[in-house]
This record gives C-alpha cells, sequence and structure tokens, in this order.
C-alpha cells in the first residue's frame, strides 16, 4: 500500500522538482516495486499533459536507434563508472540488488535476497571497524559512506566505496535503504 509520504515523493519525483540524489534513490525504489512504477508513471503522464504548451514531436524509432548505437560505441573511457545499486528492508534484508552489483560481488538477487549483506562479503581482511560503523549507522539510520575490502562469491578480495541512505516514510522512519557501491580498482585487494 502506498502512503501519503510515498505519493508525495513520487509526485516531487514525476514533476521533476526532487533534487538529483534523492531522484536517483527514489528511481531506484520505483524501478523496484511495481505499485510505485505505476503511481510514478501516472503521475508522469498527467505532468506531462499539465505542463505541455502544445504536442511534442517524437524521435522516430530510427533516431533513437543511431543514438543507442552511438552511445554503446562510445570508449570505455567516456563511459560513467558502473555502480552497484541495492535496496534493503528498514531491517537491513535485501530487496534488491542491481546487474553491476551482481557483476562486482558474483552473487545474484535471489541469493541474496532475505539476507544481510556483512555476513556474505565481509571476509578475513575486511577491517572490522570499517564493518562495524556501517552497521550502527543502519541501526541508527543514518546515511553513511565508507570504503571496504569485500570478497567476491568466487572469494577474491575487492575494494568499494559505499553510500548507503535511509529512504524515509512518512514520519521519518526509514522504509528502506539504498547503498550505491562503486567498486575501487585503483585499491590492491591484499
Amino acid at each position: 500500500m502506498i502512503d501519503e509520504s510515498l505519493q508525495e515523493q513520487a509526485a516531487l519525483y514525476a514533476a521533476g522538482v526532487m533534487p538529483a540524489t534523492e531522484r536517483e534513490q527514489f528511481a531506484l525504489i520505483a524501478n523496484s516495486y511495481d505499485e510505485v512504477r505505476v503511481l510514478v508513471a501516472r503521475l508522469e503522464e498527467i505532468t506531462a499533459l499539465a505542463t505541455a504548451p502544445a504536442p511534442t514531436a517524437q524521435p522516430s524509432a530510427a533516431l533513437k536507434s543511431r543514438i543507442l548505437d552511438l552511445i554503446k560505441d562510445r570508449p570505455q573511457a567516456q563511459r560513467p563508472a558502473s555502480q552497484g545499486f541495492v535496496i534493503t528492508c528498514s531491517s537491513g534484508l535485501v530487496e534488491w540488488v542491481n546487474p553491476e552489483f551482481s557483476a562486482m560481488c558474483g552473487y545474484s538477487l535471489e541469493e541474496l535476497r532475505h539476507k544481510k549483506l556483512g555476513p556474505i562479503l565481509q571476509g578475513e581482511k575486511t577491517d572490522r571497524s570499517v564493518a562495524e560503523r556501517m552497521r550502527q549507522a543502519v541501526h541508527d539510520r543514518q546515511s553513511c559512506q565508507e570504503k571496504i575490502l569485500n570478497y567476491h562469491k568466487n572469494g577474491t578480495p575487492y575494494w568499494v566505496e559505499i553510500a548507503i541512505t535511509p529512504i524515509a516514510d512518512e514520519t521519518g522512519q526509514p522504509r528502506w535503504f539504498v547503498a550505491q557501491e562503486r567498486e575501487l580498482t585503483d585499491l590492491v585487494a591484499a
């Protein structure tokens, strides 16, 4: 069920007036939950109709195809670094991960769903004080950003920078946590 706070966030998102960071995080929520995605789509239609001075032209299928081909063929250096995203419930259990996160850690959504990531991804050389700061931030329902050594499913260590942000409900209590992760390939995993 979508409460009033979530409806308000969806309206701000659809109207394009939500700050960029919040917009990026809300997009993950909208793309992960059918009910929210449908609401956003309806609100975007209403916003488009209400703000459009005249019918707008749509790019042709051929033009869309050419643009996608140009983007696809860009050199890797011009592409933004891929980022993994994780959405957890308020108690920290995985609800959704994007394909980039799965590629980074080696685990599929099915393997991670309803589990806490720390015990799965942290290992022998993971800095326990960093892991504890992250756990405490989630427990305190606060944002945090850390660099930590995680372990791929195959046992290979890798460094990541993680930013965790709570997404609150109408009472201010976190409904979800969104973790944005970027592998730090310039750091050597020992």
